[in-house]
């Protein structure tokens, strides 16, 4: 029975790794995906690729929108973007957005079309583009950070919020957009005013308007173009005058004419059941990351490598899979968790005790995980990216926290379970006849009055009857026969066959080191009582 369910757990894992890779997974619609919006040959080269970012924000449409860059780059077409979603994760919109920046700097020209309405998170992915358009009906805005809470969704805290406003305004900045309207499109507590100074209308804040006014200086007043208390968003005309848009469009056609594409061959991309997959790995990376730590330490307490180790292999592979797959995860990325990985592997099983491998290894490890949750271009200048590598870092040490706390239940629990105790070298349940050759008993000390209860004790001398690198099982000499222990070698590899002595006696392990054969009278091959 477990090793069917071994097996599933095995297929389900392998599938979902095969299917995040394209050239495995079927399309998810069968429409076509080219449209010529005129009279185009089917040999004519593509003029533009057209993307719907439609519905809450996900990794999925991170994932399409790299796939449609590279086509466009490689065709040297223009790509649109077609927005009717309400927003979604900030961090997730922190990305994208980095994402069309990065490509627009690589030569893609990519050109923004608010469908319906690009809210909140969406906002700010639509201004990245270099050109943008809107209907007269769309509209953007109302992007205040919010996060979920006890009593349900609320404003965010304020060293966040702040964080926050202080990203928003520069990325309106460097994007050629008002710092301060965008800034009132997220804080509901932002007045904007349009005044007249020196002869020339200006924006200003309702703080500098009362500002200018305790000193005498307030200028003419022309309009309030944000009330304080209220959430500003526009539409496509209000776009247009306070430069949120360059144009209105009613279609995507009229957009491509605007464009100058008039009679161009159209390519409309769509999802494909590799690009939710992706995005369903993305929202299970702490799972991934969780069931990866936990197969691992369950591999160590299994003599030779198994289907734990092969879970928590394949679990990585996801988990790096799915964030590269979306741009978070780099190669270099990748490089340095497996340098970490096969520096941890030296150290436990190599040259154990030398400390400093698994020291650096860990810390290799412990920042590939990270940088692959963050992406690229994170900077310790921006507030903003502070706060989301602190969050990364919170989610990292909090699934790191869980799975110690699993691997402890599994440490204390699991070889007292008939099924799952198979998995690992340990004693049976109460009860459980361990005086016969059907496990080694992983915990010795804990069963007094068991024939194995005598023998385990620091000093006793054995013989290994698997190699330990370090890990392995040993025979100690009076123990009933078919009693075997789990033991760790203390330093470097031992041998099976070689004749051991008991250091210590631990709560999950004997820890065992070469005997010294002057003095000792030799064990057999199977020692008996």
């Amino acid at each position: 029975m477990l090793l069917i369910l071994q097996r599933a757990l095995v297929l389900t894992l392998l599938g979902l790794g095969l299917g995040a890779w394209g050239p495995f997974a079927p399309a998810a619609s069968a429409k076509p995906q080219s449209e010529p919006s005129g009279p185009a040959l089917s040999g004519e080269p593509v003029g533009a690729y057209v993307m719907r970012v439609e519905g809450a924000l996900d990794a999925g449409h991170q994932a399409l929108f790299l796939r449609a860059v590279k086509l466009a780059k490689e065709a040297g077409a223009t790509l649109v973007m077609v927005f009717d979603t309400p927003g979604g994760e900030i961090t997730r919109m922190r990305q994208f957005a980095g994402s069309v920046d990065r490509a627009t700097e690589e030569g893609v020209h990519i050109v923004s079309w608010v469908d319906d309405e690009a809210l909140s998170a969406g906002t700010w992915i639509y201004i990245s583009a270099r050109s943008l358009y809107m209907r007269e009906r769309s509209t953007i805005g109302a992007a205040q950070a919010v996060q979920l809470g006890p009593g349900g969704m609320a404003p965010a805290a304020e060293k966040y919020a702040s964080a926050y406003r202080a990203w928003v305004r520069a990325w309106a900045e460097d994007h050629g957009r008002s710092p301060l309207l965008a800034q009132a499109m997220i804080d509901p507590e932002t007045e904007v005013r349009r005044v007249k100074i020196d002869g020339v209308d200006q924006l200003i804040s309702g703080v500098e308007w009362n500002d200018l006014a305790d000193r005498g200086e307030a200028p003419e007043l022309l309009g309030t173009v944000v009330q304080s208390g209220e959430l500003w968003a526009i539409t496509g005309s209000e776009a247009i005058r306070y430069g949120f848009a360059d144009a209105l469009a009613e279609s995507v056609e009229e957009v491509l004419a605007k464009e100058g594409l008039v009679g161009a061959k159209v390519v409309t991309l769509e999802e494909t059941r590799a690009e939710e997959l992706i995005g369903s790995l993305h929202g299970m990376r702490i799972l991934l990351l969780f069931l990866g730590l936990v197969f691992g330490y369950i591999e160590l307490k299994v003599p030779g490598f198994g289907v734990p180790g092969i879970l928590s292999l394949v679990a990585f592979v996801l988990l790096f899979t799915g964030q590269y797959l979306i741009g978070l995860a780099d190669v270099p990325h990748m490089v340095l968790a497996a340098i970490g990985v096969a520096l941890v592997a030296t150290e436990l099983f190599v040259i154990p005790g030398m400390i400093w491998p698994g020291l650096i290894g860990v810390i290799c490890l412990v920042t590939g995980l990270l940088m692959s949750q963050v992406g690229p271009g994170i900077t310790m200048a921006s507030a903003w990216d502070r706060e989301i590598l602190f969050d990364a870092t919170f989610q990292l040490v909090l699934t790191a926290s869980a799975s110690l706390l699993a691997i402890w239940l599994l440490s204390r629990f699991l070889p007292n379970t008939p099924l799952l105790g198979r998995m690992v070298l340990a004693g049976g349940p109460a009860g459980f006849d361990t005086s016969v050759a059907d496990g080694a008993d992983g915990l010795p000390e804990s069963r007094s009055g068991s024939p194995n209860a005598t023998s385990a004790r620091a000093g006793a001398n054995g013989i290994a009857k698997t190699t330990l690198r370090p890990v392995g099982i040993v025979q100690l000499d009076g123990d009933a026969a078919g009693v075997e222990h789990e033991a760790r070698a203390e330093s470097g590899l031992i041998e099976a066959g070689s004749h051991v002595t008991v250091v210590e006696v631990a709560a999950a392990r004997l820890v065992v080191r070469l005997a010294s054969e002057a003095g000792r009278a030799p064990s057999t091959d199977l020692p008996r009582a």
